[in-house]
């Protein structure tokens, strides 16, 4: 069974682009907890999130080509201040477009509504493959602002797909949704995500932000309606 793409897709990261999928650990970093410090190293980057010394370096070395990123100090002693948390989240926005980069298969359903979709999504084995997405996880992190009862799912393995057509009886529709399929381009920061409690995870709300961001239903109000609230975007959403 194939569902109908929302949005075809034919762009691809370029090699060493820091808005890739584990550099954006990093600049998720950034602008959640490096924001809030007064200076870190390298190593202390690279330990607290999880990636190489190397990655961290290319990243930094390009922030602080595009004056992004402040340095002083040489070599070894070198530290790393961070203060236009602005003009990096507005160029993360700039590259960055759900609609573009994932794929996405729309469905409509043989069971009534979202709440038996959660329900049966919960009782099936599948509920640990996927993640709450888009709308789902705005509503999901109490930030939900609008009338939609769509379900949006990131399928941490897109293997499971043919199984969640089945278990949630799905069936392509060619326009609009009741049900959305998506394959994740940030898988790394998918991982970052916490259980709702249908014990299904929750996309993390920077990345619903960013998703919702360039999304076509009703996306950018929502996105707004979050960066008001969402205090690791509301510092800096505000400036804009």
């Amino acid at each position: 069974m194939e569902g109908k793409f929302l949005v075809s897709s034919n762009e691809y990261p370029a090699e060493g682009n820091i808005y890739a999928n584990r550099s954006a650990l990093i600049l998720d970093w950034l602008l959640r907890e490096g924001i809030k410090k007064q200076r870190f190293s390298l190593r202390e980057v690279a330990n607290e999130v999880g990636v190489s010394l190397g990655l961290v370096r290319r990243v930094f070395g390009i922030l602080a080509l595009k004056g992004l990123l402040q340095t002083e100090g040489v070599r070894t002693a070198k530290k790393f201040f961070f203060k236009k948390s602005k003009p990096l989240l507005e160029s993360w926005l700039e590259y960055y477009n759900i609609a573009k980069k994932c794929k996405m298969r729309t469905y409509r359903s043989a069971l009534s509504g979202k709440s038996e979709l959660l329900d049966t999504l919960k009782k099936s084995k599948l509920s640990q493959k996927v993640a709450l997405a888009l709308h789902s996880a705005a509503e999901a992190h109490g930030y939900k602002n609008t009338n939609l009862n769509t379900l949006e799912l990131y399928m941490l393995d897109p293997a499971v797909r043919s199984k969640l057509e089945d278990v949630l009886q799905l069936e392509p529709q060619e326009r609009g949704y009741e049900v959305l399929l998506i394959e994740p381009y940030y898988e790394s920061l998918l991982n970052l995500g916490t259980d709702s409690d249908n014990n299904i995870k929750i996309c993390p709300a920077f990345l619903t932000f960013l998703d919702l961001y360039h999304f076509p239903l009703r996306g950018q109000e929502q996105a707004q309606f979050m960066a008001e609230r969402i205090p690791d975007l509301k510092s800096i959403y505000k400036k804009s």
